[in-house]
């Protein structure tokens, strides 16, 4: 450009926000947009620090040292803190993953309790919304440094805070987890994912903490207890599960609950019956992987906003039966029912009665579903996967079936359980 020609025109800041929230899953060209002008600065750092990961080396983020990101990340916002409130999402993992690729970088084991920036990272953050804390192998709550706790408490009483999820964790008894929930201001949706609550009687139960758990008389149980949207219980083991939820005193309100998943929970399936009938007409989506339960019927009847239904079966011996028995407890309180998802990660060749599952999905009581998605651990080319969509014809004829193949790496069975309407709008 010669000094005769015009300098080009400034674009609107409207524009320039327009095109770079475009760019929100795209890192590299957010960093170079930041390069561009003061002017793309702010909004550029909006995306690229909505979401901060903290996790060892893994296949998936390339190389990393997890303690080595968080003294950085801690440095930045000392020297720039008007980042601090672009910070959303908060994911930290413990310990390393089976194997990587990157021989020549450390392979982290055991870095939260240790690494000092992390207890000071929690303190100054301000605006996350979603905090996800998981471990490789068993992170054990007692042995954690009380210094450590007491700032994690801090960010858990943060106001922004909607959604928590914790994986891999044992809690020594009851009191330890709800003293930390006590702290959450505003959860709305809360995930326990591999995670043991044991019943011990030791010196937890008889710390002084236990009396700072609080739990509010019973005329004052809504008004000091934000509702929770999202509750995910996936392979749980939680002796207290019922008076936690569902007792005199609760200190979670699920009369509002819109979504609940639950996998592999050690309790049995009459808790599970007991959390439907509880929260009743407020649910809307419902997602089960009964695992080794025997079959349970239940009364899905109260539940008259239930949208959607998902099950996902692995055995055998049961997943046939479970799905009649499901399928049967829809009732015509249940207009509202959308949508039916079943999974079956079993042989094809060891199920039959699919014309009953027909039969069923045919009724007067489903007149109102739009969308039946069924998946088959076989190709769909395979004679066994051509058999049972030939059995379910009836279905087929309604135009609402949706078949798809299970075992492919998009359709790979997941142990989480992701929530639909946890995600902030």
């Amino acid at each position: 450009m010669t000094l005769e020609e015009p300098l080009p025109a400034r674009l609107p800041q409207e524009l320039v926000d327009h095109i770079i929230d475009h760019l929100h899953d795209d890192p590299l060209a957010l960093k170079n947009c930041a390069h561009v002008c003061h002017a793309w600065l702010p909004t550029s750092r909006i995306h690229l620090f909505a979401k901060i990961c903290l996790k060892a080396t893994s296949p998936h983020n390339g190389p990393a040292v997890p303690q080595e990101r968080c003294k950085r990340l801690h440095a930045l916002l000392t020297r720039s803190p008007e980042i601090i409130p672009n910070i959303r999402e908060l994911e930290i993992c413990e310990g390393s993953p089976l194997h990587h690729h990157y021989p020549d970088v450390q392979s982290s084991t055991t870095w939260v309790a240790t690494e000092r920036t992390l207890t000071a990272l929690f303190k100054l953050l301000t605006h996350v919304e979603r905090f996800d804390f998981s471990a490789t192998s068993v992170l054990i709550w007692s042995i954690l440094p009380p210094t450590f706790q007491t700032a994690l408490y801090t960010l858990l009483s943060l106001p922004t805070l909607k959604y928590i999820r914790f994986h891999s964790w044992n809690f020594p008894n009851f009191t330890s987890l709800a003293y930390m929930l006590s702290h959450c201001q505003n959860l709305r949706a809360f995930a326990l994912s591999s995670t043991n609550i044991s019943n011990d009687i030791g010196p937890e139960s008889n710390h002084t903490r236990r009396s700072s758990v609080h739990v509010p008389d019973e005329a004052n149980v809504v008004s000091t207890t934000t509702p929770l949207e999202v509750l995910t219980l996936d392979f749980v083991h939680f002796p207290y599960i019922e008076y936690w939820i569902l007792g005199q005193y609760a200190l979670v309100d699920i009369r509002s609950l819109r979504e609940l998943r639950v996998a592999h929970f050690l309790n049995d399936a009459h808790i599970v019956d007991k959390l439907l009938t509880a929260v009743g007409g407020s649910l809307e989506h419902f997602h089960l992987k009964p695992g080794a339960w025997n079959v349970h019927p239940f009364n899905l009847s109260c539940n008259s906003g239930l949208r959607s239904i998902r099950l996902t079966l692995e055995d055998p011996e049961t997943a046939m039966r479970w799905v009649l028995v499901l399928l049967s407890s829809i009732t015509a309180n249940n207009l509202a029912l959308e949508s039916i998802g079943l999974e079956f990660y079993v042989d094809p060749k060891k199920l039959d009665s699919w014309d009953q599952v027909d039969a069923l999905l045919m009724r007067d009581e489903l007149s109102t579903l739009k969308r039946v998605e069924i998946g088959l651990f076989a190709i769909p080319t395979h004679a066994d996967f051509l058999n049972v969509r030939q059995e379910m014809s009836g279905l087929d004829g309604r135009g609402i079936a949706r078949w798809y193949q299970l075992g492919i790496k998009s359709q790979r069975s997941s142990r989480q359980l992701t929530p639909r309407i946890s995600r902030p709008t």
